[in-house]
């Protein structure tokens, strides 16, 4: 599956002749056990902004659909509603939250189709800023009114990339990922800025998708 093969945190998946040690920022993203706070069938609901140009709001859906004696968790996924509505497989055996690569893998395809380089050429580049260049720092989180303690991720996996000199605000494009245990699924924010490019005359834009309960 092409979402699993842009996290390339596991061994199996990276390139053969890539001997280095996973960075803290993969393994917190994608060799932690992030569902392993979900005990039982349910659904986990996060809020979806879009701000800037085609801006909207909307929502996405985890459906934990069964919870197998190891732990691991068989889900489907309701992702933007309606129109808008990105259709992706469900999966099974599953320990950490896919919204990581189901967001990742809409955030390719939107930059294959506004600036014509291929999918993977965006995925290498974004694995090897998780590898390189991403920051962990010390946050909280807004859960139902109490701050919980968070890990804050950022990378920019673009800066000083040569194939996209001009276009300076995807080179300054950052991606913020933010984990608190206290939040089932582990995943309480995801959150993609890229500047206002006054050269090119493109506005601001901003996606989050953070997280806003459970339900049965």
């Amino acid at each position: 599956m092409a979402l699993a093969c842009l996290c390339g945190a596991a061994r199996a998946q990276a390139p053969a002749d890539d001997l280095r040690p996973l960075s803290p920022a993969q393994v917190a993203l994608f060799e932690t056990p992030h569902l392993r706070n979900v005990d039982r069938t349910e659904t986990l609901d996060y809020g979806f902004t879009r701000e800037g140009p085609g801006g909207f709001t909307d929502k996405v859906a985890l459906h934990v659909r069964q919870v197998n004696p190891d732990g691991t968790k068989s889900l489907a996924f309701d992702y933007l509603t309606g129109e808008r509505r990105v259709r992706f497989p469900e999966l099974d055996n599953f320990r950490g939250n896919p919204l990581l690569m189901l967001t990742l893998e809409r955030d390719v395809n939107e930059m294959k189709e506004a600036v014509g380089l291929s999918t993977s050429y965006f995925r290498n580049k974004i694995r090897e800023a998780f590898v390189t260049g991403a920051t962990i720092a010390d946050g909280s989180f807004d859960l139902g009114g109490a701050a919980v303690p968070a890990r804050v991720i950022t990378v920019q996996p673009f800066t000083g990339d040569a194939r996209l000199e001009r276009i300076p605000s995807l080179q300054a494009k950052r991606y913020t990922f933010v984990l608190a245990d206290a939040v089932p699924g582990t995943l309480a924010e995801i959150r993609i800025d890229t500047p206002a490019d006054a050269k090119m005359d493109t506005p601001a834009f901003r996606q989050r998708t953070v997280f806003t309960g459970v339900e049965p």
